[in-house]
């Protein structure tokens, strides 16, 4: 330890000892001061920021030494008596979405200094969101400008309408900007140890001998286990309904390894760096096997990555192929036949990560009555706590999984990958464990998008009428197959099911390699097929002489189209439409853009400009597979509760829940308590992932408020002897001609709460449709592309919250637009992950931003929620090939390959 160092703390004085190395940070989360937030622990994402002496400093990497008689500030010392201005505007403009970034991005954002829109976005580089696409933080920063030096104006809080169509406040945005927020890692038991894993530096390797002397012997290590401890049973890490569809082909811990980061083994010690060390001491005689990071040659080669036998589900492992999916309808021989011409190319999409900026992170312990708790920043827990009974051989009631605030998820936590060690280890050492990522290990050990190669053939008319189209898709799922049929399912169902075409064909194959695993991500395949699909039919129009518009709009499904791609069964629950706002859709963004069929590419000098545009499609949920249950109660005190087991993992799903209930039952969100995502207090929900949650889990809600409603009426009614079409219910009471009564005496008459509990799966699966516009402008010189703007419309049915609608769909974009020109796993012929940091992925920042605009184009789905469909992953899916298509437009160059760097596009300028 270093000599004692005395120093502030928001205006708290603290004398401490910590050993060399320990950042501000970690000196500050151990104080209590859990609104400072650990990310990337390299000053590279700015999610820790705090003042010394009123001065931003990235607390990650600053040294404790130097603390020694300085005043440190951190989010939870801005607000003493009522918020900053710097928090208000950020309440103000909803300038967070899950929030794990907003404490440091306010502490930085109070302090900065700009004279210009571009000034402001070029300072917020050593802040990272990746939730919001920026756009509602810039906009909070700008009021926080303009208002700083003005008087401070009495606060009004904007009214909590119970109207469905309101932008109502996110219910948790207080708390976000308050730095009061709960996520996972801010609360542990006492007694807690903390879990370190062996990962193997191999691609493919059979473990021979592990020796775990040395670490057991280590003080302060309370276990260490390997394949040799655990049980030996297969399952997926994807979080589904069972049955699962994925192959079973995973173990807690296995005698083979199967990508450089796999698990080898786990060391529970009462510190991380004690852990650490010990893993350092565990020596492991690994013989090492041919490996393969190519899917196309995994197929053809004498190389067999699972060949265990315990594993069941995959298509076949001989070849590598983890699952097959084929879909099709009529003669696709006889189509191209009819066709005047065909186009067919092959297009490359790389593995990105998720980069949420909460990692991954699970704590779990014993009560006393035996119930294993897991405490997990999960979008799935009900699929969790099935699957850790399962693996570990305990009823399912003795085993409670919830969930706190979450800090981004994206797909990649509907994986199991923290929560079955952490139990391991709390059943053998009795005591409460838990284990966060790391950065790398979140780059280098958890899932990613899936890498394609796409090959894409069309037939089509001489009039632009398309007659045959063609797709095959080789996925890389990596070392495990979870996900890897559903995705590649999605990735020819929807964009091939967007056009009215007579013949189609699509085969799909998710192939194993020593690669990290893929996995979720939202868009979740159709990202992919979206990409390769609308680049072609700009394509064919430029061949033929047809607006890329026109064709579009042309051969688009249509509202009395029955799509027959993947219904293999006429009760088939994928591919509905309800409603169908396509062609507003397409209005609005021409209409922004300015746009002309024939317009030609702006050229000055080495810089030229142009257009492009994309279409894409999604569905609102998994009809018939994803369940909701909604526990809605009237308390005794005469307040409503609202118990379920959805998910918000950022979205503002907990505040769009309360809105459905809030319009049906006449209150205000702020009269709705909630609790959701616990399996031991709330009903089932599948989780936060298909675009489900305000479509399905919503649905269910607003089936629950119209029955309680119908309950207390009926109720109502009887005591005030009225009928109940005569009484109106209001936040308090239940009102009749010339008499009322309060809803807490209400309950007090029925002598007991007013219960109702509804469970809700679709039987339909609305499609949402997106359309997109792009200009961009590149360089020839240096072949660099600037996005200069982005237009989406969104065919959303009715927005629930139009402030919510627009955030996911500005988030959206940014996330395709780092997509399409900046993000990529680069892998060696190692199978190593190359770029395992922030500072070396290449995130968007703000200064990356596009100018953006959203249009919500409303109208009412006949089976979501007042009308409302998904929106949640859709904003992503066109962004990427709009711009490929707009710099196609500007240059006459087409690439078909992401990201479209600089390099690959200078090059492919200079072919």
């Amino acid at each position: 330890m270093q000599e004692p160092l005395t120093f502030q703390v928001n205006g708290k004085t603290y004398t401490e000892s910590c050993p060399p190395g320990t950042s501000l940070l970690t000196l500050l989360r151990d104080l209590g001061w859990v609104g400072v937030h650990r990310v990337c622990e390299s000053g590279d994402c700015g999610s820790c920021t705090v003042w010394v002496d009123d001065k931003p400093v990235h607390s990650c990497i600053y040294p404790v030494m130097k603390l020694e008689g300085h005043d440190v500030t951190t989010i939870e010392g801005l607000a003493v008596d009522e918020l900053a201005p710097i928090q208000q505007a950020f309440l103000e403009k909803q300038g967070f979405q899950c929030g794990f970034c907003t404490p440091g991005m306010i502490m930085s954002a109070a302090k900065l200094q700009f004279n210009s829109l571009a000034e402001l976005r070029k300072a917020l580089d050593g802040n990272l969101c990746r939730c919001t696409g920026y756009e509602a933080i810039v906009e909070s920063i700008l009021l926080h400008a303009e208002t700083k030096n003005q008087e401070k104006s009495q606060e009004t809080t904007p009214p909590l309408t119970p109207s469905v169509g309101q932008s109502v406040p996110k219910q948790d945005g207080p708390a976000i900007v308050k730095g009061t927020a709960n996520y996972t890692a801010d609360w542990s038991p006492p007694g807690l140890l903390h879990i370190k894993a062996v990962r193997s530096p191999y691609p493919h390797a059979r473990i021979r001998k592990i020796d775990t002397e040395k670490a057991k012997a280590l003080s302060g290590v309370h276990a260490v286990f390997t394949y040799e401890d655990v049980p030996r049973k297969p399952y997926t890490t994807a979080g589904h309904a069972d049955p699962v569809p994925d192959p079973l082909d995973h173990y807690l811990l296995d005698n083979k390894v199967r990508f450089v980061g796999d698990r080898v083994a786990v060391v529970v010690a009462e510190s991380v760096a004690i852990a650490t060390q010990a893993c350092h001491l565990i020596e492991v005689d690994y013989e090492i096997l041919p490996h393969i990071i190519d899917p196309v040659k995994a197929m053809n080669c004498k190389i067999v990555i699972h060949d265990e036998p315990e594993s069941s589900q995959i298509y076949d492992p001989q070849r590598n192929i983890a699952a097959k999916v084929t879909l099709g309808k009529h003669d696709i021989a006889e189509g191209f036949a009819e066709a005047d011409l065909i186009v067919e190319n092959t297009y490359y999409l790389p593995a990105v990560q998720h980069v949420h900026l909460e990692p991954h992170i699970s704590t779990s312990w014993l009560e006393e009555d035996g119930t294993l708790v897991v405490r997990s920043s999960t979008q799935v827990p009900f699929h969790t706590q099935r699957v850790l009974a399962q693996l570990f051989d305990l009823p399912k009631d003795k085993v409670r999984v919830f969930k706190t605030q979450i800090g981004g998820g994206f797909g990649n936590k509907q994986e199991i990958l923290t929560e079955d060690l952490c139990v391991l280890a709390t059943l053998h050492t009795g005591k409460p464990v838990q284990w966060e990522f790391t950065r790398e290990e979140e780059f280098t050990a958890t899932n990613s998008r899936h890498a394609m190669q796409v090959r894409v053939k069309t037939g089509v008319k001489a009039d632009g009428t398309l007659v045959a189209q063609e797709m095959e898709a080789i996925a890389n799922t990596g070392a495990y197959g979870n996900h890897a049929p559903t995705v590649v399912f999605l990735t020819g169902c929807y964009p091939l099911g967007l056009y009215r075409c007579p013949h189609q064909r699509f085969l799909g194959l998710s192939v194993y390699t020593n690669t990290m695993p893929a996995g979720a991500f939202r868009g979740y395949g159709a990202t992919q097929g979206t990409f390769a699909v609308e680049l072609q039919m700009d394509e064919i129009a430029e061949k033929l002489g047809i607006d890329p518009v026109e064709l579009r709009q042309k051969n688009i499904i249509q509202p009395h189209d029955i799509i027959r791609l993947g219904r293999e069964e006429a009760h088939d629950h994928f591919h509905l439409i309800g409603s169908y706002g396509v062609p507003e859709c397409f209005s609005k963004v021409t209409q922004a853009l300015n746009y002309v069929p024939g317009m030609q590419p702006n050229i000055n000098g080495h810089l030229r400009r142009g257009v492009g545009f994309a279409v894409s499609m999604q569905g609102s949920g998994l009809a018939k597979i994803h369940s909701a249950g909604v526990k809605l109660s009237l308390k005794n005190d005469g307040k409503y509760e609202l118990r379920t087991g959805a998910v918000d993992v950022g979205t503002g799903a907990d505040t769009s829940l309360r809105q459905i209930a809030a319009q049906v039952l006449g209150v205000t969100v702020a009269d709705i308590e909630m609790i959701a995502g616990d399996t031991h207090h709330t009903p089932f929900d599948a989780g936060s992932y298909a675009s489900a949650t305000t479509y399905i889990s919503g649905k269910a809600v607003n089936k629950a408020a119209v029955a309680m409603r119908s309950q207390i009426l009926e109720f109502a009614a009887k005591v005030l002897e009225t009928q109940p079409e005569n009484i109106t219910l209001t936040a308090d009471k239940a009102l009749a001609p010339q008499q009322e009564i309060t809803l807490q005496e209400l309950v007090t008459r029925n002598q007991q709460p007013f219960v109702v509990e509804v469970e809700h799966a679709a039987s339909e699966s609305s499609l949402t449709f997106a359309v997109q516009g792009a200009e961009v402008e590149v360089d020839t010189e240096t072949g660099r592309i600037n996005v200069l703007r982005c237009i989406q419309a969104i065919d959303v049915g009715t927005a629930i919250n139009p402030r919510i609608c627009h955030g996911q769909a500005t988030g959206g974009i940014v996330m395709g637009l780092g997509y399409a020109l900046s993000e990529e796993l680069l892998i060696n012929d190692s199978g190593k992950i190359l770029n395992p940091a922030l500072r070396t992925y290449r995130l968007p920042t703000a200064k990356d931003t596009p100018q953006m605009e959203i249009f919500l184009v409303e109208q009412p789905d006949p089976y979501g929620p007042f009308g409302a469909k998904g929106i949640g992953e859709i904003g992503t899916n066109c962004t990427a090939a709009a711009i490929a298509n707009a710099v196609a437009h500007a240059t006459g160059v087409r690439l078909t390959q992401i990201p479209m760097t600089p390099e690959r596009v200078w090059k492919a300028l200079n072919a």
